[in-house]
């Protein structure tokens, strides 16, 4: 069984090798045992809707002096993986069914008499645990890498061959992220409400793409550092300015 998984893997990294248009098509994969399979997209998305949402406290900071208070602010307490939506991913050729069948599997590896076998063998709750999938699409960093559990998948096949085989489906699926070590680190109120961000003092002769280059290989992450610090006039940023470095996560949701 584990051999003909692998085998199955094989040919369909096979597949993804052929697919023309991009060096790094979309695809699902799963490299845990016993659930190995990977499914490529015939066509990449055109949209991909990335939702989340955090857990909002508030922090004092303390007052400048006698009779000050100080102020209440609102602080990220927690930030949840979020969720991803692919609508209407189209599949086609022979293969169609098969990619189907391998994601509703991933959604319930624990149905019929070979998926009760699978948990007395392997010891776990598999209807409580699906895998962790691996979702890419472009390269790693400036693409879209995420480790994911398919919480939702809608199957519509449209067309079928004189013999009853699927050929061609349009597929939605719904893809829990699955929280990262950035994701569960405590939030620091003075970097600017989101973990792994780092503070950083504009120096002489310095610029928001020499400052990008600097601590992420590309002058063209100037644009998120702008962003996620509320910069309206990258040119007018003077030194001594203290200015916040987005996470890579932040990057790659940019």
């Amino acid at each position: 069984m584990v051999l003909g998984a692998a085998l199955g893997f094989a040919a369909n990294v096979g597949i993804t090798a052929g697919l023309a248009g991009s060096q790094f098509p979309a695809s699902l994969r799963c490299t845990t045992l016993p659930h190995v399979g990977f499914v490529p997209f015939d066509f990449n998305p055109t949209t991909i809707t990335i939702k989340r949402t955090s857990k909002v406290g508030k922090t004092a900071s303390p007052g400048g002096g006698k009779g000050d208070s100080g102020t209440v602010r609102p602080t990220t307490k927690k930030v949840d993986g979020g969720t991803i939506t692919l609508a209407e991913i189209v599949f086609e050729g022979k293969t169609t069914k098969l990619r189907c069948d391998t994601l509703l599997g991933w959604m319930s590896p624990d149905s019929g008499f070979l998926g009760q076998v699978l948990s007395m063998v392997t010891g776990q709750n598999l209807k409580t645990e699906p895998p962790e999938l691996t979702f890419q699409y472009g390269p790693p960093m400036v693409g879209f890498v995420y480790t994911v559990k398919l919480s939702g998948c809608t199957v519509k096949y449209t067309r079928f061959t004189g013999a009853g085989i699927p050929v061609r489906a349009l597929v939605t699926m719904e893809l829990t992220r699955v929280p990262t070590l950035l994701d569960s680190l405590p939030q620091n109120p003075t970097s600017g409400g989101q973990p792994g961000r780092r503070r950083h003092t504009v120096a002489e002769g310095e610029s928001l793409q020499s400052i990008a280059t600097a601590n992420y290989g590309t002058p063209a992450a100037w644009r998120r550092i702008a962003e996620v610090n509320g910069i309206q006039d990258p040119m007018r940023v003077r030194p001594g300015t203290t200015v916040y470095l987005p996470n890579p996560q932040e990057l790659q949701e940019a």
